[in-house]
């Protein structure tokens, strides 16, 4: 494994209301192969509680750049209490997931893949100097390429809360 960088660290958005799980689970996958990443599931379960569901969904998208270097992206959603609801928007009555989400993402880059550098110190020192010093133009807008990702994720992300915030949740099932 080669040297990983952080470029993110935890940009967090919270979200407590009606939503529908399954459209933003498909929705963030959907941006993710659009923006040509490849995915690996790390975690997708959830467990029954007396208030209602508790949900955790990790996937942790890669892209490789160049040889020497990936992005490494890794989204982190975690829903407390969802219950199945009944709301009205624009006078139809739906079901949709109701309760409290938490995503958490996180950005990296990964450099050095095949540890080439990593065999003795002098080539980690020779590592860091043409990371840090000769290829840094090319570093750098790999960071804010990166940066560019995650943020329209974000957006996408916020906006399809947004499509949700004027549901008028009518009556929750119990869990």
């Amino acid at each position: 494994m080669g040297h990983l960088k952080i470029i993110v660290d935890h940009e967090k958005i919270d979200y407590s209301g009606p939503l529908n799980l399954t459209d933003l689970f498909r929705m963030i996958e959907n941006f993710i192969w659009e923006r040509g990443f490849d995915k690996r599931q790390d975690k997708d379960f959830e467990q029954n509680t007396p208030n209602g569901k508790f949900i955790e969904w990790q996937i942790s998208p890669w892209k490789w750049i160049t040889d020497y270097t990936r992005y490494i992206i890794k989204v982190r959603a975690i829903g407390y209490d969802i219950v199945k609801t009944d709301v009205v928007n624009n006078g139809k009555k739906t079901k949709v997931d109701n309760g409290r989400i938490i995503i958490v993402i996180d950005g990296f880059v990964e450099y050095d893949l095949q540890s080439k550098w990593e065999g003795k110190p002098i080539l980690h020192f020779l590592r860091s100097l043409y990371d840090n010093f000769i290829y840094k133009a090319y570093t750098e807008r790999f960071e804010q390429m990166l940066v560019h990702d995650i943020n329209h994720l974000i957006d996408h992300i916020e906006k399809f809360f947004n499509l949700y915030r004027h549901y008028t949740v009518i009556s929750k099932q119990g869990p």
